[in-house]
């Protein structure tokens, strides 16, 4: 029988209480991201529509190069490596589209003033300096004084285009062949002294050299008749006779105690002015040797004959340098008699041809190829090298066209034009081969020139014009300690 529940008594539930679970970390995060996305997740509305304000577009800017260092693009149109193979490989992809393969029109009209790139251009204009002339260059010295400083009168100087009859010695003494007589001044006292003359039998000098800084004073001669002799300038006595030969002589050169002496058969002869006799003969030339000159080292000799080859000899190796079994060098269109080493590079040498080549060539014998040529069209006499700047002179004599130059033609045409380099004295530069300057030293051809021992001033002579004239082309640098005026101080990295 149920009991009777009155409505006062409570009712008791038979359920179990609820227990409330505390989330775990995972419910958590999960329950937070909801949250937060909804939360993040609320319509954007338009600012300025709702408070009523207009802002004002942004202006472009004026500067378009937006690095300095790289460069923008064209605002024109051009096309993008559009070459046929690039056009090919676009086709076999499918990218056949202007899009891909050119720049689009500017959208935005072209910025008319650029104020940075403005600015920058007017201080690199500002802060530019041009660079001024060297004052050891000819460009500061020949060129702005093209007159010659010195003239001395030569009557009978011999007008073989091949002859070396002028040398100026380390001492400052200018000697000169006239015919069978020598004659040498001294500049500094402005003495002329008659230093000797050669008999009939011995034939006219052909060439004269003065010995190196080794013996300043003694002085070499050679004849048309093989005569080979050394003088003493100061006591004006004979001190060597080496005629014993019977080739007549052609260019010779001093390495200190040795006398090469060139001859017509090809062979150079060596003499040593403390012996009587010839102490070796080199053999390489077929025909006649015009020039001779040692290096400044003393180690090499180079040599160039008639035909335009040009030999170097090894002192120390005693034997020619050779390339593919073969002495022959280097190699003319004509003969050479102009040969000069270069006194700041070690191995570099310069040769000139006469008629029919008439070019100047810049050779490097370690490395035994042409590195430079300058083609001036007219006989190159003699060529010397500054030894305070890379800077080269050349003298010229009578220059022709190319419908003048037939081949095995020995004399030059009787109305020969005139260029540029027609009885000039020029210096070029080196490397770039530029003129710096040409003087008209002569109004007739130019035989040969000799440099001062101080490297700065040249000698010319003209045996046609009977003038022996002296210019000044370049100039020494200054001492070292001299006072720079502060600009070594200014000059310091700090």
């Amino acid at each position: 029988m149920s009991p009777n529940l009155s409505p006062s008594t409570p009712q008791r539930s038979c359920t179990l209480p609820l227990l409330k679970r505390t989330p775990s970390r995972t419910t958590l995060s999960i329950s937070h991201s909801v949250k937060k996305r909804r939360r993040v997740s609320i319509a954007t509305f338009d600012i300025e529509a709702e408070l009523g304000v207009t802002t004002a577009p942004q202006t472009a800017v004026e500067e378009t190069d937006a690095d300095r260092f790289l460069a923008a693009r064209f605002t024109t149109s051009l096309p993008l490596n559009t070459t046929p193979r690039t056009n090919r490989i676009a086709k076999a992809f499918g990218l056949m589209d202007d899009r891909v393969l050119n720049y689009g029109e500017a959208t935005t009209p072209p910025v008319q003033t650029k104020v940075r790139s403005l600015l920058r251009r007017c201080a690199s204009e500002l802060l530019s300096v041009p660079r001024a002339a060297s004052t050891i260059s000819a460009k500061s010295n020949l060129a702005v004084r093209k007159q010659f400083v010195m003239a001395l009168d030569g009557p009978g100087i011999s007008r073989d285009l091949f002859a070396s009859p002028m040398a100026w010695s380390h001492s400052n003494c200018i000697c000169v062949a006239f015919k069978s007589n020598v004659y040498f001044q001294n500049l500094d006292t402005r003495a002329i002294v008659h230093l000797c003359r050669v008999s009939l039998m011995e034939g006219l000098v052909h060439s004269v050299d003065w010995d190196n800084k080794t013996n300043p004073h003694i002085l070499a001669l050679g004849t048309t008749n093989a005569t080979v002799q050394a003088w003493d300038s100061l006591t004006q006595k004979q001190v060597a006779d080496w005629s014993n030969d019977k080739s007549p002589v052609g260019g010779m050169h001093w390495n200190e105690n040795v006398l090469a002496v060139g001859r017509k058969d090809g062979r150079v002869s060596l003499f040593d002015i403390r012996t009587p006799h010839q102490i070796q003969e080199v053999e390489g030339h077929k025909r006649q040797v015009h020039g001779v000159k040692w290096s400044p080292d003393g180690r090499f000799l180079a040599t160039g004959d008639h035909t335009g080859s040009i030999h170097v000899w090894d002192m120390r190796a005693r034997d020619h340098l050779t390339i593919n079994d073969r002495r022959v060098l280097m190699k003319h269109d004509g003969p050479v008699k102009s040969i000069s080493w270069a006194p700041w590079q070690d191995g570099l040498l310069a040769t000139g041809g006469l008629f029919p080549d008439g070019k100047i060539q810049l050779w490097s014998i370690h490395k035994a190829t042409t590195s430079l040529t300058i083609n001036t069209s007219t006989n190159i006499t003699s060529l010397h090298w500054s030894p305070h700047c890379k800077e080269i002179l050349s003298t010229h004599g009578s220059s022709w066209g190319p419908w003048h130059v037939v081949r095995h033609a020995e004399p030059l045409p009787k109305q020969a034009p005139r260029t540029a380099f027609t009885n000039s004295m020029t210096v070029h530069a080196y490397p770039s081969c530029d003129k710096i300057v040409s003087v008209n030293a002569h109004s007739a051809v130019i035989g040969h020139s000799c440099i001062g021992p101080d490297g700065c001033s040249v000698f010319t002579v003209s045996p046609i014009e009977e003038t022996i004239k002296m210019f000044k082309v370049w100039s020494a640098p200054a001492e070292k300690g001299k006072d720079d005026g502060g600009l070594g101080y200014q000059c310091t990295i700090r």
